[in-house]
């Protein structure tokens, strides 16, 4: 058995993307009886005879014509290969001498019943953010109360989906993301931070290990599918001189969710319906949660000046430019500055998560304000969000 073997990451689930468009947009070929339109991709210019596209389209000539009375709409498209024509046609029924039975009409119109009310969608998902817990950092309370919080988050997501089910609003999967700085790590990211630690980095591990394994198991007993990513942050990193000295994918963040998922794995019949996505080569995760597409990041790769939201927004922009998976999304959620920040922008949407870590003294000392305690969910369906929640 070769090495990769034992080296393999876990990923259980691909980046999701957008399907490249064949068409623009509302011009798609085909007909639409009921708007009255036929629409066609052709040469430069118009067709002449609509009747065979008629007849390929699964209209009669004989029944249905294009009404020669009203302008043929043209639209040019660069699909980035060639240029494309597409034309548009107002179709009718072939006028008759029948007239038609107004009346009669109406009464049968008024013995239809109103179609029943659709059911509510069954593919819901709550999305769970683990945001910068610093495991190990002795401001505020240190480990004894951030262990605290961390067992109240427990109960809380049990508490949350038994809500939103009350509500009429079940939801049939559960998105459990680290957004990274776990562990806070034990030197090279601010002055005194050796001195102020109250574990040392195999103690920030084993604890984030256990808590992680013991609130997974817990979430696994709901009637929900799960589904645990992680991103790597800076505080995960390996660092000589303040500086990250080995791999992106070398970050503790993504070490205690490996082992998380190793430990899970042991016994596949209680946890079989839970997957991983351990990213490699890549410093972010995109999936499609119920229809709605997700990317998420710890935050600290932000280049640029501004605040937060500022930063999220310009780093996003580089990625759709760069047609990088992350730019398919339509939310975007990050850590890494500990306060709950969100930004609408258009169709899309920025997250900002609060933390679990009680504070930073230094922050504070700085000018920074202390920070509000808690962790980011949210409900995906259909192509959005709502029910966001922090707990």
């Amino acid at each position: 058995m070769s090495a990769d073997e034992f080296l393999k990451v876990q990923r259980d689930i691909e980046d999701a993307q957008v399907p490249r468009r064949a068409h623009p947009k509302g011009w798609e070929p085909g007909v639409d009886t009921a708007a009255g339109v036929v629409t066609v991709q052709g040469d430069e210019n118009p067709p002449q005879d609509w009747s065979h596209i008629l007849w390929n389209l699964g209209l009669d000539p004989q029944a249905w014509e294009v009404d020669d009375s009203q302008p043929v709409q043209v639209r040019s498209w660069d699909n980035h290969e060639k240029r494309l024509f597409y034309y548009r046609a107002v179709v009718r029924p072939k006028q008759t001498g029948d007239r038609v039975d107004v009346e009669r009409l109406i009464k049968e119109i008024k013995r239809r019943k109103p179609p029943a009310p659709k059911q509510p969608l069954e593919e819901r998902a709550l999305v769970v953010c683990l945001a910068d817990w610093q495991a190990g950092k002795g401001d505020h309370g240190g480990v004894e109360q951030l262990i605290g919080r961390l067992l109240a988050l427990k109960a809380a997501v049990p508490a949350r989906v038994r809500e939103l089910a009350r509500v009429g609003r079940p939801v049939s999967q559960i998105v459990v993301s680290g957004m990274g700085d776990m562990v806070e790590s034990c030197d090279g990211h601010y002055a005194q931070q050796t001195f102020g630690v109250e574990l040392d980095r195999r103690q920030q591990v084993k604890l984030v290990r256990r808590m992680l394994v013991e609130m997974l198991a817990d979430w696994a007993k709901l009637p929900a599918r799960m589904v645990v990513l992680a991103v790597p942050g800076n505080h995960g990193e390996n660092r000589k001189n303040g500086r990250s000295y080995t791999t992106f994918d070398d970050n503790a963040d993504l070490e205690v969710f490996e082992q998380a998922a190793e430990i899970l794995r042991a016994n596949p019949d209680a946890y079989q319906h839970v997957s991983f996505v351990i990213p490699e080569g890549d410093m972010t995760v995109t999936l499609d949660v119920c229809g709605t597409i997700v990317t998420w990041a710890h935050g600290h790769q932000f280049g640029g000046s501004g605040l937060p939201l500022a930063k999220a927004r310009s780093w996003w922009q580089g990625k759709m430019a760069a047609m990088h998976p992350a730019g398919d999304s339509s939310i975007l959620v990050y850590g890494h500055w500990h306060h709950a920040q969100l930004l609408q922008d258009g169709p899309r949407t920025i997250m900002g998560c609060p933390s679990n870590d009680g504070g930073s003294r230094w922050f504070e000392e700085q000018g920074g304000n202390k920070t509000a305690c808690g962790t980011l969910t949210f409900v995906c369906e259909g192509g959005g969000w709502g029910d966001l929640a922090i707990l």
